[in-house]
Formats: structure tokens, C-alpha cells, sequence
């Protein structure tokens, strides 16, 4: 299942700063874990969700 998110709700959600969470979700991409949609939208597998939620914590 993927899930869509916003670069701004991974800001607010997860605690990244604007850069680091535009820097996370392209990393995700190259792993083939993200989709970029549009501009600002982002489809995320459950292991990229998953991955963005363990990173954002530390």
C-alpha cells in the first residue's frame, strides 16, 4: 500500500527541517521507496514510510 504525503507535513509530522525532508524523500526515491507525484507530493511504499518515520526520530 503507498501512502501520499506532503513535504510540509513531513516537516511538521516528523521534525526535518525543510531541506532535510526534500534531501530524505529524495534518497527514498533513488532506494525506489518514493514517487515524486508533483511538486510538493510525494507516494511513499509502506518501507519508505516506514524509513522516514525511523530517520525523522533520531
Amino acid at each position: 500500500e503507498r501512502q501520499l504525503v506532503w513535504v510540509y507535513e513531513v516537516v511538521q509530522k516528523f521534525g526535518y527541517t525543510d531541506h532535510g525532508a526534500r534531501i530524505r524523500l529524495i534518497r527514498l526515491k533513488k532506494a525506489g521507496l518514493a514517487i515524486n507525484m508533483t511538486r510538493g507530493i510525494w507516494e511513499l511504499t509502506e518501507e519508505g514510510y516506514r524509513r522516514l518515520r525511523y530517520y525523522g526520530k533520531r
